[in-house]
């Protein structure tokens, strides 16, 4: 083999100079198209989602990291009940008696190595750490979505919500009006 047939077999999974440039020459393409429209609108702001889609990143990372210790948690337990349950469970089931302290054993052992799950401060904090993860990423997908309905001039959330506050004003407002006419 030659020195410039062994760089061609080599696997480079880096992005070269080339392949930036480009990329850049394409968006700043898309950058020229007419200032109108949705397409406009995105490559407007695209500094924005670029931070937006990367904070999502972070925060999907850190729900998957929370998500593992949670469960690693909770599969602990399991085990651990699991293994009580085996020791005190009876050798063999010949009589309604062996079922009967075998699930007596089951459900002590799952009750008490889930309790203590539960009631430690390990537990705690790795759930914390989840259920903030998980409001994280419906935080953060509700900004971005908020943002692309701007952008496609579509009613936000918020003002879906103002408006159904002012219909439920005027039912108000209109029922008080007819018991006024009523009692008149």
């Amino acid at each position: 083999m030659t020195e410039g047939s062994e760089n061609n077999t080599k696997f480079n999974p880096g992005i070269t100079p080339d392949q930036v440039g480009k990329m850049f020459d394409m968006w700043s393409e898309i950058l020229k198209l007419p200032t109108i429209g949705p397409m406009y609108a995105f490559t407007r702001e695209f500094n924005t989602y670029a931070n937006e889609l990367a904070s999502l990143g972070k925060i999907m990372a850190d729900m998957k990291t929370n998500t593992d210790q949670y469960w690693s948690m909770i599969n602990a337990a399991y085990t651990k009940a699991s293994r009580e349950t085996s020791e005190k469970a009876p050798r063999q089931f010949a009589t309604r008696e062996d079922f009967d302290t075998y699930r007596k054993a089951m459900i002590e052992a799952f009750e008490d190595a889930f309790t203590n799950l539960f009631a430690s401060p390990e537990f705690s904090q790795v759930y914390g750490k989840l259920f903030s993860s998980q409001l994280d990423l419906s935080r953060s997908i509700q900004t971005i979505t908020e943002r692309n309905l701007k952008a496609l001039n579509l009613p936000t959330r918020g003002e879906m919500d103002e408006i159904l506050k002012d219909i439920h004003e005027l039912k108000r407002a209109v029922r008080e009006l007819k018991r006024s006419v009523e009692k008149q």
